[in-house]
């Protein structure tokens, strides 16, 4: 499954200072054709139909990432007279109209007919996330889908010697401070996605003494403390040392996700 430019906007917003206010209920629906990131897809009509309640499970560990599955049985009305083949599903933030959050076409088409009642199984709808987004931030991200809003904040740039997610260590040393990033407004990339990039080059101070190996960059929602946002591996590594000043020049820094 993949996410929508409405969900993918809030999202990227959240490093904007904008919160993220999660849907109370969210719903699934049929569709004939491919929604696409816009959510625009054909959807399924028939007397009787309508989107129903999906609820998810908390994140867990799938297929290399974090990810949520459907948590109980969900069944549609029976068709009274042959419907269509159904291709994709989408989940959106109501019943009737709303946006719609994710996508995903079916393993296999699914062909109503008449006297057929569509039914989708728990665990039969997966979404997981990969990637750089840090597993705090994954873990919220998934639970907007499960009614858990997200504050927004003023991401802050940090240097670390390790994995911040893995034991790794904060760079330290005279002058050494996180540095707020300012982001550009979520705009749709050649891949689709909707992407933010950093509208102005950050700049470290200049160390007056060692920082340590600089072999990890972090995004953080907080200037002290906090929780990862991105984490990015940095190849090859740098050692830090007393007088070399850091920094990202301006549109350097992208995030997207999907």
């Amino acid at each position: 499954m993949y996410a929508c430019n409405a969900l993918e906007t809030k999202f990227l917003n959240i490093m904007r200072g904008v919160t993220l206010t999660a849907p109370s209920a969210l719903y699934i629906g049929l569709y004939l054709s491919n929604p696409g990131e816009t959510g625009e897809g054909v959807e399924i009509t028939y007397t009787g139909y309508e989107r129903q309640p999906i609820t998810f499970s908390a994140p867990a560990a799938e297929s290399g990432g974090l990810g949520v599955k459907n948590d109980t049985e969900i069944s549609f009305a029976m068709a009274q007279a042959d419907a269509g083949t159904v291709t994709h599903i989408g989940i959106s933030d109501s019943k009737i109209g709303g946006e719609m959050l994710l996508y995903g076409k079916l393993t296999d088409d699914l062909v109503v007919s008449a006297s057929e009642m569509p039914v989708i199984l728990a665990g039969e709808i997966v979404y997981y996330l990969t990637g750089n987004l840090s597993n705090a931030y994954k873990t919220k991200f998934l639970n907007i889908l499960r009614g858990q809003s997200i504050t927004g904040c003023t991401p802050h740039l940090t240097l670390w010697s390790g994995n911040p997610e893995g034991g790794g260590s904060e760079l330290a040393g005279a002058n050494y401070a996180r540095v707020p990033v300012a982001f550009s407004a979520p705009a749709e990339a050649e891949s689709g996605q909707m992407m933010s990039q950093n509208s102005a080059a950050v700049i470290f101070n200049r160390p007056t003494t060692p920082w340590g190996l600089w072999s990890y960059t972090a995004f953080y929602d907080a200037v002290t403390g906090g929780e990862p946002v991105w984490v990015q591996e940095k190849l090859p590594a740098k050692e830090i040392k007393r007088g070399y000043m850091p920094k990202v020049d301006a549109g350097d820094i992208k995030v997207a996700i999907n």
